[in-house]
């Protein structure tokens, strides 16, 4: 009974010590059954293919590239808790995503910058996280020799990998 009254306690005199919510984006919420997301929703987003590279890993697209949808979603034992989503690349976007993040977020508290060599080129990277509790917010930006990637990344915190994820 002292164990209960104690953690009542330190739960309305600390609530930051619990994390008090998880992302969730559209219908996907960080600690979903990995076998949920894959039968129950992306069979009703009707993606052109569903892959699982990976025992952790579900990645959902379509083939046409005008229509750029393309989800990863990230599991540790069974439960999401990642989740990246491409969106349409373009300095506005970035810029206006941004923005908003700042706004909603404040400043981020990590910048990612950094430029490689890959088998057919260059590789340029461009990412910023912001802290939503203990989620991981982020947008990244990817310039590759024939196109550019953007992508909106959550990520809950697990013990499978840290965050955020470059």
């Amino acid at each position: 009974m002292r164990l209960r009254l104690l953690l009542s306690i330190a739960f309305l005199a600390c609530p930051s010590i619990f994390p008090a919510h998880a992302f969730e984006v559209a219908e996907f919420k960080a600690g979903m059954a990995q076998v949920e997301v894959k039968n129950q929703l992306i069979a009703n987003w009707n993606f052109d293919r569903v892959l699982e590279p990976s025992d952790d890993v579900i990645l959902a697209y379509d083939n046409d590239p005008n229509v750029a949808r393309r989800y990863q979603f990230r599991f540790c034992k069974g439960r999401l808790v990642g989740f990246e989503q491409d969106v349409r690349p373009s300095l506005r976007s970035l810029i206006i995503t941004v923005n908003n993040y700042n706004n909603k977020y404040g400043q981020p508290f990590r910048v990612y910058s950094n430029t490689h060599v890959v088998s057919n080129g260059e590789k340029a990277v461009f990412a910023l996280f912001w802290k939503d509790g203990s989620d991981t917010i982020g947008v990244k930006y990817i310039v590759l020799p024939n196109v550019e990637q953007m992508s909106l990344a959550f990520d809950a915190q697990n013990l499978c990998y840290p965050t955020p994820r470059l």
